[in-house]
């Protein structure tokens, strides 16, 4: 494939692997439900255990969704602008650690300093 094949292919690949990655999030919403309904007919240890993975799901969910709308921003400027503002993309991306790890890729650092002391991040709740 030719360069100029790879532009003109980049938007609608972006935007196509935005969809299955959608679609993959919500197979994993109803993976959530169905552990906290597991989570509700059981007590003690194993309630604890389902309620635990339940909040993991979640954040797969969120950490897809983030996913998604980072490939549709990027496709969206790659289709609008002959250049591409990957910080205003990155600006979407609701989940810092995600964020942070996608700007390294996208600038070549190896390592990004971390968050400011106090600042907002990801929220794990448990």
């Amino acid at each position: 494939m030719r360069p100029g094949q790879v532009a003109v292919l980049a938007p609608p690949m972006l935007t196509a692997l935005a969809a299955e990655i959608d679609h993959a999030g919500e197979l994993c919403a109803r993976l959530e439900e169905l552990v906290a309904r597991l989570a509700a007919a059981v007590e003690g240890e194993p309630r604890e255990l389902a309620l635990s993975e339940a909040q993991t799901l979640d954040v797969l969910t969120q950490h897809l969704a983030s996913l998604a709308t980072f490939m549709r921003g990027l496709s969206g400027q790659l289709t609008d602008a002959r250049s591409m503002d990957a910080d205003a993309v990155l600006g979407q991306v609701t989940l810092g650690d995600l964020a942070g790890r996608l700007r390294a890729v996208l600038y070549n650092v190896s390592q990004i300093p971390p968050p400011p002391e106090g600042a907002a991040g990801d929220l794990d709740l448990f």
